[in-house]
């Protein structure tokens, strides 16, 4: 991948701001399959942002208006006629062509607003929610909560078989005869290439992370300008920052990052104030603490949870402190 061209280079090139030779630059990287999926995918972001058509109501009918007289006076219509005729030939005018741009409008918003529908088959988990996908390759995906995987809709498992990920999955990758790649790409840009194995990808507004539990992958990602490629092996945890930066973990027991599909959650040394992360991103709750130090404390053991509360009501056991819940709000304070 040409490290130059990146989102803000791509809106520069759909703006026509870009010169011959960095269109050309487009032209040959789009031209490779792990390019021509992201170049779509930009190019969507872009016209949500920058839509082409902007409906000014107003000054359509001004227009409208405008044609219309100048249709009559340009004898559009026949002034031998009685005058309650024109009248009647106006209005039958004005309703038909009406009628003809409202679903020419409405044609033009609904292909608009079912693009990514049409493009992607979606599948979401809502909060406190888990999801078990086969796909149509017969790769077994479990969605954690407050996920979002896609899909296309055309190709998948023949032309390609690439999926974006947002939130946290577990995948359990078919592998084909023909050796063809399975690709999940999260928003950060992280691409984890496999042929067939078992990997968890977190990809997290605050981080990402990929776990792998069997077989071999291919991480790709860009740090700065600089494209980067490893490749892991049983037992690697790697962990992104904001920027990309890379840290490399090694664990013995992949296996318990994926142990919130049985509705396990295992902390090790973890802080509270770790914990009211999780609680964030899997259950839509917002955990204050009234002590600071409160929520330095750690917490270990492996708990078993169905429900936010139940989660809520072990933590508050464990380290003996009051919890106080108004709706997505959680007051935490000690004894």
């Amino acid at each position: 991948m040409n490290s130059n061209i990146n989102k803000a280079f791509i809106f520069s090139y759909l703006s026509g701001d870009t010169s011959a030779l960095q269109k050309q630059m487009v032209n040959e990287w789009v031209k490779e399959t792990t390019n021509e999926e992201l170049f779509y995918k930009w190019l969507v972001e872009y016209e949500k942002q920058k839509p082409q058509y902007q409906t000014d109501v107003s000054k359509g009918i001004e227009l409208f208006h405008h044609y219309v007289n100048k249709f009559e006076a340009n004898a559009g219509f026949n002034h031998s006629k009685h005058p309650e005729q024109e009248v009647h030939s106006i209005h039958y005018f004005k309703k038909r062509w009406m009628l003809a741009a409202s679903v020419m409008l409405g044609l033009i918003i609904m292909s608009w607003l079912l693009k990514d529908f049409i493009t992607y088959q979606t599948y979401t988990t809502g909060f406190g929610e888990t999801k078990s996908i086969t796909l149509s390759d017969h790769t077994n995906v479990t969605l954690n909560s407050n996920s979002v995987l896609s899909v296309p809709r055309f190709g998948f498992g023949f032309k390609t078989r690439r999926v974006l990920l947002k939130g946290e999955a577990n995948f359990l990758v078919t592998h084909k005869p023909d050796n063809q790649k399975f690709v999940v790409r999260t928003n950060q840009g992280l691409e984890v290439i496999v042929f067939g194995t078992e990997f968890i990808v977190y990809a997290r507004e605050k981080e990402s992370k990929v776990i792998l539990n069997k077989g071999k992958v291919v991480l790709r990602y860009q740090e700065g300008r600089i494209q980067k490629q490893l490749t892991m092996k049983p037992g690697d945890l790697i962990t992104f920052d904001k920027i990309n930066h890379l840290k490399k973990e090694i664990s013995t027991q992949p296996e318990k990052y994926a142990a919130w599909k049985d509705h396990r959650f295992i902390f090790e040394d973890t802080t509270l104030e770790e914990f009211a992360t999780i609680m964030q991103e899997n259950y839509g709750i917002r955990i204050v603490f009234k002590d600071s130090t409160l929520a330095k404390r750690t917490l270990i053991g492996s708990f078993r949870a169905d429900s936010a509360d139940e989660l809520l009501q072990t933590v508050s056991e464990v380290f003996n402190v009051n919890i106080n819940r108004t709706g997505n709000t959680v007051v935490m304070t000690d004894n």
